[in-house]
């Protein structure tokens, strides 16, 4: 019996900066530089196949900055595939030539026979929950509407007005960030879904960096959860 498949697919990129639609850009690409294999524990069991599913951020400077297992089929999947995701290398995303930070949904699904065989990219991370659940994946993430409570957060800093932004005639801006609450209540992998300008969406990275949350849980269990926040900066008055 041959123990070497694993398909890997990739799902939405998010940049850590504010690009507009009409900006070029260029996804983060990964260098396999060791071959994926079958967890060698399963071996001689009666699992011949399934799946991991991890969040990476990969910063600009093309390291691997976190790595977040959001659900496998069995641990031993999760583990390998943690593995594997360290040993390789990785060459930055960027926008308009700019080297960008990024987080990228990653699902690595194993059988227990041939060898690697594709990668496929997908527009939306909605596709995540448009029947691509298998029974057996143990979800390690979920909505906000499935907490037994609402997000709380325990300390908030408000950011800092980066003052007068340079080339800019609007008085006012606004940053919005999604990101993950694990299951300690920390945040992880911030990204700016939209921003008026660069500045703002530091400004708010920075002190969103400082929060800390309520532990999450679904059904008196921890769980990490995707969140969004809003940041508004008035007009500055220096």
């Amino acid at each position: 019996m041959k123990l070497e498949c694993v398909r890997i697919r990739f799902f939405a990129v998010l940049a850590l900066s504010a690009a507009v639609a009409s900006a070029k850009s260029t996804p983060v690409r990964i260098e396999q530089t060791l071959e994926a294999h079958f967890p060698p524990e399963l071996a001689f069991t009666p699992i011949n196949s399934g799946e991991a599913r991890v969040i990476i951020n990969v910063d600009a400077d093309g390291q691997l900055a976190d790595v977040l297992v959001t659900g496998y089929t069995h641990p031993a999947f999760a583990r390998n595939a943690v593995n594997l995701l360290k040993s390789w290398r990785y060459k930055a995303a960027a926008v308009d030539g700019i080297c960008v930070g990024t987080r990228q949904e990653l699902i690595l699904t194993y059988v227990s026979t041939g060898r690697v065989v594709s990668m496929q990219a997908v527009d939306s991370i909605d596709a995540l929950t448009q029947g691509l659940i298998p029974p057996a994946l143990l979800r390690l993430t979920c909505t906000p509407g499935e907490l037994d409570h609402p997000v709380t957060v325990l300390q908030s800093v408000s950011p800092s007005h980066p003052g007068r932004i340079e080339n800019s005639s609007q008085p006012s801006g606004s940053t919005k960030i999604d990101f993950i609450v694990d299951e300690r209540g920390q945040i992880r992998m911030p990204v700016v879904l939209e921003s008026t300008n660069e500045q703002y969406a530091q400004a708010a990275i920075g002190a969103l960096s400082q929060w800390r949350f309520a532990t999450p849980t679904k059904h008196g269990k921890p769980i990490a959860v995707r969140v969004q926040q809003q940041f508004v900066f008035p007009a500055n008055s220096s």
